[in-house]
């Protein structure tokens, strides 16, 4: 099953006693960063995080994350969201698929007691984000990732915070998912509509016992063999931009606390490995 797309977006996860964590510290010539995988929402049985992310926290300077959070929390968001995941040209979503296809759209929303056609006019990343959101408030997955608790933290307690990329580049990487191949990429998402509990499950195991093998498994190399333009957008691009900024920050006397979405910090083309091969002493907490 290609769950690639689900697993992702959620990594957008309990057990009591933990060998390791999704958290590293970073080290070269006596300058050090702590990088964490994230996953962006949370059931409230995966609470809390690991104690790890709270020490890394508390011995940090400057909390840094995907993008400037203060961006996402305002309350305009949500309507540039939609407009990036909306088309603007006049087209509609029953031109870009077929008929059949559009039916099991409509099937979904009359299963889940919703008003019909409110897919009309969104691009399939729009389509799949808000299928994601209606399974997640079905599921009760409501609860901020850590990427949001410590941004608010950090604000709380007057600590720097900084984003690797700017809000549009962060939401424009989203809104291109599906174009050119709709049809199998919303195929394919209401097939993993019907595993998010699950998936979900999985994932927050891996996540929060630091399993990289499991993660990378279940989200990386699914998504590299089945969707390799994807992956090479959405990881291996995004990556390459990242590290030059990582590596600064191991220049510097502040201590960085980098939260991003764990799939870019596992596998082959991850920011760990990169780390290592250039020199740098990755410790895993």
């Amino acid at each position: 099953m290609k769950r690639f797309i689900l697993g992702f977006l959620v990594f957008l996860f309990s057990f009591s006693v933990l060998a390791q964590t999704s958290l590293w510290k970073v080290t070269k010539t006596g300058e050090e960063i702590y990088l964490a995988g994230t996953i962006h929402v949370l059931a409230p049985s995966d609470l809390p995080f690991p104690k790890a992310f709270d020490w890394a926290y508390n011995a940090s300077d400057i909390v840094v994350l995907e993008t400037e959070m203060s961006e996402i929390l305002d309350p305009n968001f949500q309507a540039r969201l939609m407009a990036h995941f909306s088309y603007r040209d006049g087209r509609l979503l029953t031109q870009m698929i077929s008929p059949e296809l559009y039916q099991e759209l409509q099937q979904y929303l009359r299963d889940r007691g919703l008003i019909p056609h409110i897919f009309i006019g969104m691009k399939p990343a729009g389509v799949m984000l808000t299928m994601l959101g209606i399974e997640f408030q079905r599921l009760g997955i409501s609860e901020d990732g850590a990427d949001t608790v410590y941004y608010q933290q950090a604000i709380k307690d007057g600590k720097e915070t900084l984003g690797l990329e700017s809000i549009e580049d962060h939401i424009g990487f989203i809104a291109e998912l599906g174009e050119g191949n709709e049809e199998r990429y919303l195929k394919q998402t209401l097939e993993d509509m019907k595993e998010t509990e699950s998936m979900m499950r999985e994932m927050v195991l891996y996540w929060k016992s630091g399993d990289t093998e499991g993660l990378e498994k279940i989200v990386v190399e699914q998504m590299k063999s089945d969707y390799p333009k994807v992956y090479q957008s959405l990881l291996v691009d995004r990556n390459e931009r990242w590290l030059p900024q990582i590596k600064s920050m191991l220049t510097t006397p502040e201590i960085e606390f980098v939260l991003v979405g764990a799939a870019h910090l596992i596998g082959p083309d991850g920011i760990l490995k990169e780390l290592k091969q250039q020199g740098y002493s990755v410790e895993q907490m």
